[in-house]
C-alpha cells in the first residue's frame, strides 16, 4: 500500500489543504483536496473514492474531479460510503442545483459516476484490501476505517470526538503499521472541540489510552491552520514515541 497525503488540514489557507489521501494511485480516502495537487493524467487514474462523511472539507473536490475526468473515463467513478453519507452528498451537492448530478449523466453504456452504499457493520473488499469501519463521534454520520492487506493494515480515525468503538477497532487492526488520527483544535478550545466532534491534543492523549497502541506510528491530521502553532506545541508536549504531524505531501509505503 502506498499512501500519498494530498491534504491534511481542517480548513483551507494558502499552503494548507483539506483532507484527502491517495491510495495506490487510483483510490482516494476523502476528497477535500485533489485537483490542485494532481495533474489531469493522475486524476483520470482515480477509480474509487471512499468517504468518511459528507462535510464540505472532505467532499468539495469530488465535484471538480468528476468534472475534469468524466470524458476521459471508460467506467464510472465509484463513490463509496455508508448510505447516510451518500444521501447527503447526493441531496446537497450533486443535486443539479449546487452541481450537476453526474450519476445521471450517461457516457454511453455507463454513468459518469456511481454511488456505492456500504454496510457499517460488515467488512467490504476493495482491490486487495479488506476494509472495516466504525462510526465515530461527529455531528453528521461519520466513520473511521481499517484497511487490511493481509501483511499489514492502516487505521484512519476520520473526524471524531471522544468515542470507544472506533479505538477498539483500531486496536484490533491486524498487523497494524500506521494510524492516521485527527486533532483539530488547541487545548484552550476544548469546549468547541467537544461541541463539534473533534479532538484537542489533551483529548487525543486520553483517546490514545483506549487505542492502546503506542508501538504504532501516529500521523496526526486535520489541524485547523489558524491554530497550527499552538496545536503543534501541545502535541509535541505529549512526548509520544512515534508521532508525526502531517503537513501534506508525505508518502508512506507499507
Amino acid at each position: 500500500m502506498q499512501i500519498k497525503v494530498l491534504g491534511s488540514h481542517g480548513s483551507r489557507m494558502p499552503g494548507f489543504n483539506t483532507s484527502s489521501m491517495l491510495i495506490d494511485g487510483h483510490m482516494l480516502l476523502d476528497a477535500g483536496t485533489i485537483t490542485s495537487r494532481l495533474p489531469i493524467e493522475e486524476q483520470a487514474k482515480i477509480d474509487i473514492v471512499i468517504l468518511t462523511h459528507a462535510h464540505l472539507d472532505h467532499i468539495v473536490d469530488l465535484s471538480f474531479l468528476i468534472d475534469n475526468v468524466f470524458t476521459l473515463r471508460s467506467s464510472p467513478l465509484r463513490v463509496m460510503a455508508p448510505e447516510p453519507v451518500l444521501t447527503s452528498v447526493r441531496d446537497h451537492l450533486f443535486n443539479n442545483e449546487i452541481w450537476p448530478d453526474f450519476s445521471k449523466l450517461s457516457m454511453g453504456s455507463f454513468p459518469a459516476m456511481e454511488f456505492v452504499p456500504l454496510k457499517v457493520d460488515a467488512p467490504f473488499q476493495v482491490g486487495p484490501y479488506t476494509v472495516h469501519m466504525r462510526q465515530t463521534n461527529h455531528p453528521v454520520f461519520t466513520v473511521g476505517y481499517c484497511f487490511d492487506q493481509g501483511d499489514g493494515s492502516v487505521f484512519f480515525s476520520g473526524d471524531t470526538g471522544t468515542t470507544d468503538a472506533l479505538w477498539t477497532m483500531g486496536h484490533h487492526c491486524p498487523k497494524l503499521k500506521l494510524a492516521f488520527v485527527e486533532t483539530s483544535f488547541p487545548n484552550r478550545l476544548r469546549k468547541i472541540a467537544e461541541a463539534s466532534g473533534h479532538l484537542t491534543p489533551e483529548m487525543l492523549a486520553e483517546e490514545l489510552k483506549k487505542f492502546g497502541r503506542d508501538d504504532v506510528p501516529l500521523k496526526v491530521f486535520h489541524m485547523k491552520p489558524q491554530f497550527l502553532d499552538e496545536i503543534v506545541t501541545e502535541l509535541e508536549a505529549l512526548h509520544h514515541p512515534c508521532m508525526q504531524i502531517l503537513a501534506g505531501g508525505e508518502v508512506f509505503t507499507i
